[in-house]
């Protein structure tokens, strides 16, 4: 078969908002806007407006089958990083039948405190982020990265299970898939 070369190279989604102005940076990433009531660093956006968990969500299918992300942008790096926590979420996930069932499962993943952060020697992306300055810096990206955990895998039990309760077959296929070769946050 032959393929022209777009077709062999497809993109990566990249987020929409690496042109922002005005954001807390940390880490090399944008501490971004969310829909959330989780409490954390992240400023509130509206709800009818788009944020970076809606974008991963929907770029995830995507951006899943890829090995590299070259030339990351700063709200590329919590697009990556969510993107390897859904996937981590998703094979938790896989083995639950129920909606019911997944909401219950999915907080014990989710407010679990004790996850690496950049700088630390098991994190997951390391020559992405950029080490803390400061301790403070530290702080603020655990935080977000609770915040970002916890907002998603709320999101995504309605997004995995069909109404009716049952697992989306569309979605739970990915569950052997890795972005980057990533496994786990």
């Amino acid at each position: 078969f032959f393929f022209p070369q777009s077709a062999q190279a497809m993109p990566v989604y990249k987020s929409q908002f690496n042109e922002e102005k005005g954001l807390m940076k940390v880490c090399n990433t944008f501490v971004l806007p969310l829909k959330t009531k989780v409490k954390g660093p992240a400023p509130a956006i509206p709800s009818g407006q788009e944020d970076i968990i809606d974008e991963a969500i929907k770029a995830f299918r995507c951006n899943v089958l890829h090995k590299n992300f070259k030339q990351p942008g700063p709200a590329d790096l919590s697009l990556c990083y969510l993107t390897v926590w859904i996937g981590e979420v998703i094979r938790f996930l896989s083995k639950i039948k129920s909606k019911d069932e997944a909401k219950k499962k999915i907080t014990r993943i989710s407010h679990d405190s004790n996850f690496s952060i950049p700088g630390d020697d098991n994190f997951c992306m390391p020559g992405f982020f950029s080490k803390p300055e400061k301790r403070a810096d530290g702080d603020i990206i655990r935080s977000y990265l609770r915040q970002l955990r916890e907002e998603s895998a709320t999101r995504l039990v309605g997004v995995l299970y069909m109404p009716s309760g049952e697992q989306n077959k569309w979605w739970f296929q990915f569950h052997k898939r890795t972005f980057m070769g990533i496994e786990s946050t």
